[in-house]
């Protein structure tokens, strides 16, 4: 009379196959854990640039107002001695702020969803909504004149 049922051999080919499988499973979800940090990271270095670019266009002009999304601030044109109006606003159909000079147009920050500025006495307060949900916060200080 037969016994039916699987050998020694073939258990251990299967918990060999399974332990293999495990391992590999394993090892896609500590890299994807790496590939987050490096993700995060890279957006993090991204929000700093976009701030120190803020900062320095700024400070090439002079406030001058506020709207929603858009903060407006005059520049002299070192020919003409004349000011004229720049911005940086959101550009909602390309998901990105930018700087508008002149003729000039200047992305400084991408995949944002939302922009909104908020004057305080001495200081603009700023949220940006990215199009992850992320929100991060910003405050910049008026010069006095």
């Amino acid at each position: 009379m037969k016994n039916k049922g699987f050998t020694l051999i073939e258990c251990a080919i299967a918990l060999m196959v399974l332990g293999l499988f495990l391992t590999g499973i394993l090892g896609v979800f500590q890299q994807s854990k790496q590939v987050q940090q490096m993700v995060y990271g890279r957006n993090l270095q991204e929000w700093h640039v976009f701030l120190i670019q803020f900062e320095s266009k700024l400070a090439e002009g002079r406030f001058s107002r506020l709207a929603k999304d858009k903060i407006y601030y005059d520049k002299i044109n070192s020919t003409t001695k004349r000011a004229y109006e720049c911005r940086i606003e959101l550009n909602a159909n390309r998901s990105e702020i930018a700087i508008r000079e002149k003729n000039g147009y200047e992305p400084i920050l991408t995949e944002v969803k939302r922009l909104e500025f908020r004057k305080n006495n001495r200081y603009v307060l700023f949220t940006v909504t990215f199009l992850n949900g992320e929100t991060k916060n910003g405050k910049w200080t008026i010069e006095k004149t």
